[in-house]
């Protein structure tokens, strides 16, 4: 039995998408320029070729505009992962850093304009979760303390800003501080498969704590 076709796009549909996409590639634009933070909705839409009619209809307010652009980014343009496979938690977080490597003026204005920072709220709190899922299978058995503890420090080390940060303190290139990363990362997992089993007590308080 062959797999049922989809639908094409209707006209409406298409026409939605060419829009979208373009208000998308213009707000891009002014991210990478850093003055994200001073563009209007009103700019946007002249730039992008659509109404400002239009722009309304699609985004209500620029939370909604910022919101779906920060998805299009994630998925289309950098096409960031948010699950954590069983490549484990380093070599996702490589395969993002190598990623955002290549657009090294968008990822700096995803953590330095306010702009930025709404763009990429929703991928680092689903990332966030995601890494947490992952530690779980990678080290089970953590006492809920510890596993707070160790997912908020790989949150950070997986996130753009730990990379950035290296890069900008020591001078390392944009792939010696993802490496450095990359073993700090290693070496907390390392420690921790090696080093803790929850002992009663712990164990006791957590559950205390649920």
């Amino acid at each position: 039995m062959s797999a049922p076709t989809q639908s094409p796009l209707s006209l409406r549909d298409r026409q939605a998408a060419l829009a979208t996409h373009a208000v998308f590639q213009a707000l891009v634009v002014h991210l990478e320029a850093g003055d994200a933070d001073d563009v209007s909705m009103d700019d946007l839409a002249r730039e992008a070729g659509v109404s400002r009619r239009t722009l309304y209809r699609y985004f209500p307010t620029r939370a909604d505009l910022l919101a779906a652009a920060g998805e299009w980014i994630r998925g289309e343009l950098l096409q960031l992962p948010v699950e954590v496979g069983d490549e484990g938690i380093a070599a996702s977080f490589r395969e993002a850093a190598k990623r955002l490597e290549q657009r090294p003026r968008l990822a700096r204005a995803l953590l330095h304009t306010a702009t930025g920072r709404a763009v990429r709220g929703e991928y680092r709190t689903a990332r966030a979760e995601a890494i947490r899922r992952a530690l779980r299978r990678e080290v089970p058995g953590l006492g809920r303390s510890e596993l707070d503890r160790a997912a908020g420090v790989l949150g950070y080390l997986c996130s753009s800003s730990a990379w950035i940060a290296v890069q900008d303190e020591t001078g390392l290139s944009a792939s010696s501080a993802q490496t450095a990363v990359v073993w700090a990362i290693e070496s907390l997992l390392a420690q921790l498969r090696a080093g803790h089993t929850p002992n009663r007590r712990e164990m006791h308080n957590d559950v205390d704590r649920s």
